[in-house]
Formats: structure tokens, C-alpha cells, sequence
């Protein structure tokens, strides 16, 4: 189910892209807090979830170099109980007339032909906390959505792909899946850039630092079990990556 979600949304920023399609092992046997290690060990810990198979992912030196200017920190609440935790956001824009059909290709899905459509997301907010540099997060939110306000809908009862849909993992083994809920992220642009490399799917862009302005809350169903998480997200502003593809390629996944 997760490895599905993340294959049909092809349109995702980069590092999102290889999480969505390792969620199905990560995580580690023990939660801690985030505070105790630094924004490199934070990274290097977030990239132990990352891949280098062409499918977007980003490996731990890129992480640790090209990310750590850019890397902040959100107050969120959990299930009432308040969390700090690193945060990354990201946004992605394309050229007009750019189709999900070419960005990756999927040897799986089958499109009818002529069909293109336009990318369904552009954004990404990664959360998470960790206690070590050499272990996966201990707890992980990866939200996906466009800008401005999304409401969050149940994957198993939608049709086509949603505007919105997050994941959160907490140990080694429990996995939520948003069902309801809604978040508002504003984007705006700044004059710093930054050399967090394009994906793969991008043959030609540039990256600029942006500020995130962003307030929700969302609801997440369990994958197996029966207890819902509740996930708040008080306004609040972050920096982070806005990468402006000019020129697209294919990616065809393995």
C-alpha cells in the first residue's frame, strides 16, 4: 500500500520521493529526543531512508552538505503532547505543459496514450526526530500536498490522486496513513540560492531558499491496528528549498 502511494505520485521533490518508497522499512526500536544530536547527525540519520537507485533519492553526503544551511526545527503536537522536531520543506515547480507521465516512468502502470497529466503535488514537509546519527528516525511525518490550503482525504476511498497525503512512523514497525484533515502552506521566494542538487527527473533548474508558512492538523489511520494519531501543526514559519525546474527528463523506474 505505501510502496503504491509513493510510485503513483511521481511528481514529488526529491528526497520525499525515496522516502515515500523505503517507509516500508524504517524506523528504529527506540523513540528519543531530537535534541540531543545536531543538525548533521539529524541528516545523516534522515538519509539512513534515502536511495540512490534512480528513483530520486539523495545519499548521506549530499544530505549532509547541501541541506544542513537550509535544515530547521517546528513545535508540533502529537496526539496532544507537544514535539519539537527537525524539519525540512521543499517545493518544486515545472515547466508549463510538464506531464507526470514523463517525469518517471513506472514499467507497472500502463497510461493510454496522449494522456498527460499535470504534476498533482509540489510540495513536501519532512518531519522527524532521532537519537543517533547511525539509526533511522525514531518518529517520521512526510507530508505531501500542493501549496496554499489542502484537504487531506482516506487513500482507500478516493479516487485518482489526492491533493494532499501524509505518513508518519513511529518505531520500527507502526505506520499511520492520513485519512482527514487539512493543511495550508504559503511559499515565498528569496534572493539567497542554494546547492541542494535538482532530481533526477529535472535536466535543468535552480534552487533558491524559501520561507514556509505553515498551519494544519491531520488525522492518520493506522495501517494495521485501530488507534487514529492526530497531528497539529500550530502556524508557524521555517526556512527551506525551492527548486524551479526549467528543463525535464525521464526517469524510468527500475
Amino acid at each position: 500500500m505505501l510502496l503504491k502511494s509513493g510510485r503513483t505520485l511521481p511528481g514529488v521533490t526529491a528526497g520525499c520521493a525515496a522516502l515515500l518508497l523505503s517507509l516500508a522499512a524504517c524506523g528504529s526500536d527506540s523513540i528519543g529526543p531530537s535534541t540531543n544530536i545536531d543538525a548533521a547527525a539529524a541528516l545523516r540519520s534522515l538519509s539512513l531512508l534515502t536511495s540512490t537507485d534512480g528513483t530520486g533519492g539523495i545519499s548521506a553526503p549530499e544530505l549532509l552538505t547541501s541541506f544542513a544551511p537550509q535544515l530547521d526545527q517546528m513545535n508540533v503536537i502529537i496526539n496532544r503532547k507537544s514535539q519539537t522536531m527537525f524539519a525540512l520543506a521543499l517545493r518544486e515547480t515545472y515547466p508549463e505543459g510538464t506531464c507526470e507521465e514523463t517525469l518517471i516512468v513506472d514499467p507497472l502502470i500502463v497510461n493510454p496514450p496522449g494522456q498527460c497529466t499535470p504534476p498533482a503535488v509540489n510540495f513536501a514537509l519532512i518531519l522527524w526526530q532521532s537519537h543517533s546519527a547511525d539509526t533511522p528516525p525514531d518518529r517520521l511525518v512526510v507530508a505531501v500536498a500542493e501549496t496554499g490550503q489542502v484537504d487531506f482525504e482516506d487513500l482507500a476511498t478516493g479516487t485518482g490522486a489526492p491533493p494532499g497525503f501524509a505518513l508518519y512512523t513511529e518505531g520500527q514497525n507502526d505506520v499511520w496513513v492520513s485519512v482527514s484533515g487539512t493543511l495550508t502552506s504559503n511559499v515565498s521566494a528569496t534572493n539567497q540560492s542554494c546547492a541542494v542538487p535538482l532530481p533526477p527527473y529535472a535536466k535543468s533548474g535552480s534552487c533558491s531558499v524559501a520561507t514556509f508558512d505553515e498551519q494544519g492538523a491531520i488525522t492518520l489511520e493506522p495501517v494495521t491496528g485501530s488507534s487514529n494519531v492526530t497531528l497539529e501543526i500550530p502556524r508557524q514559519t521555517i526556512r527551506g528549498i525551492w527548486q524551479a525546474i526549467t528543463e525535464t527528463q525521464t526517469v524510468t523506474l527500475p
